[in-house]
């Protein structure tokens, strides 16, 4: 069988851009730092022992995920997602892929009182139902945003069992996300303790998202399965584009300065897919003064708005373009019309061919003025090959943590936040609730 992507790193190397770029001698030193990590992630995954990945080989929750999705599915036409973060990103970055229209999901992430009140005012709350996921059930922003929207839903849906169009997601054992859940008499799906929310997009978190919109979501997990076996093929970690992606990473910061790294899909299905990946790296490796700053871009629309500063500005990035088979995909332009636009170039030509001759033009470009460019590709955006991106960049992002000797796994800055604004919180009235 074929690899389900490919990773091109020849972009990064010296002789490709020059002073800066990476030397075979530097990869192998760095890849040399990786072994005993990559050893361990290997025992890992075989012993059962690494939860966020080896959920991708699991199918024992596929049909109760399929069975709330369809039963979503009969009593919405509307479904709100209600969660921050990881809670929202994974299933965003998968739902993206669908033409479904119906149910219509809406994202609902960010407690913004004019948001809510759009989203209040544009459905038909009769209609609606809504997915709550909060991994450890005390997430403020997901409470706030139940604890509003979900008594609004069951007010315009009073004949109706909770059950057929409310589900919540969260950890076991005493929480307020369950302790509403139970008020509401709503059913609760396992959240794994052992795997963080940026980490959760294999499991129910993504993939009920993903089901809800029609999407296949053993392939997201077979996609998934076939890219760690991709990677866990290689023992000693040289041939794993993975441990590989996070070598070349950590040695451009190293020994190029390359403090921000650029996630740059050629297609707009895989847009929420690149705030995943911002998410995942910035969240786990920015630690103790250490870790790259993710960007997300899209092409060939930021062409238009960020590779002027990418080209001609700071010399600090790498760069990451995901492309895929685009050549002659599309519609065709009428030769006739390119005459009379004078774009004769375009004259039947299809949509694909134009987006697939600037995905490898901004390569070439960005090469071209001594950027480190590397290239991951797939020969079409769908369900599992997502699932296999998802797969690879949670293990580039754990083995680059292990390089930069940072926790992948916890995020202690953020709790700080976290708890200032509680304690803002808890300095004001309350108003009554029900």
């Amino acid at each position: 069988m074929p690899d389900i992507y490919t990773q091109d790193i020849s972009g990064c190397f010296a002789d490709a851009i020059g002073d800066g770029g990476v030397t075979p001698d530097a990869l192998g030193r760095a890849l040399d730092a990786t072994s005993e990590p990559w050893k361990i992630v290997r025992e890992a995954l075989s012993e059962d022992d690494f939860p966020a990945l080896n959920i991708a080989y699991s199918q024992d929750d596929i049909a109760d995920i399929q069975s709330v999705a369809s039963r979503l599915r009969e009593h919405c036409d509307t479904i709100a997602v209600i969660g921050v973060g990881g809670s929202s990103l994974g299933g965003e970055a998968l739902t993206a892929l669908s033409a479904r229209r119906a149910p219509a999901l809406h994202f609902l992430d960010n407690p913004d009182p004019e948001t809510l009140a759009r989203f209040r005012t544009g459905v038909d709350l009769a209609r609606t139902g809504a997915v709550v996921v909060s991994k450890s059930g005390g997430t403020a922003e997901t409470l706030s945003l139940a604890m509003t929207v979900v008594p609004a839903i069951l007010a315009a849906r009073p004949a109706d069992d909770p059950q057929s169009f409310l589900v919540a997601i969260a950890e076991e054992g005493e929480n307020p996300l369950r302790r509403l859940a139970g008020h509401w008499n709503v059913p609760v799906l396992a959240h794994d303790p052992d795997i963080g929310g940026r980490y959760a997009a294999l499991t129910a978190v993504g993939l009920l998202p993903a089901a809800l919109a029609g999407l296949d979501i053993e392939l997201v997990r077979s996609g998934a399965v076939d890219a760690i076996e991709l990677n866990i093929g290689s023992e000693d970690g040289r041939e794993a584009p993975a441990v590989v992606g996070a070598a070349v990473s950590m040695e451009l910061l190293r020994g190029r300065g390359a403090r921000v790294s650029v996630l740059m899909p050629y297609a707009d299905a895989l847009a929420p897919f690149a705030r995943w990946y911002r998410q995942l790296w910035a969240e786990s490796l920015g630690k103790n003064g250490r870790g790259t700053t993710p960007i997300d871009a899209l092409g060939a629309v930021d062409q238009h708005s960020q590779l002027q500063l990418y080209l001609d500005g700071p010399d600090d990035k790498m760069f990451t373009v995901i492309t895929q088979d685009l050549d002659g995909r599309g519609d065709r332009v009428s030769p006739q019309l390119a005459q009379v636009a004078g774009a004769e170039y375009l004259a039947g030509q299809t949509t694909g061919d134009l987006m697939a001759a600037e995905q490898e033009a901004t390569i070439e470009s960005l090469v071209a003025h001594d950027r480190p460019t590397r290239r991951i590709a797939v020969s079409r955006v769908d369900e599992a090959a997502v699932g296999a991106l998802m797969a690879h960049f949670m293990l580039e992002t754990i083995m680059s943590a292990f390089l930069l000797g940072v926790d992948a796994f916890d995020q202690p800055a953020v709790e700080d936040g976290k708890q200032r604004a509680r304690a803002r919180l808890a300095t004001n009235k309350t108003g009554s609730t029900s």
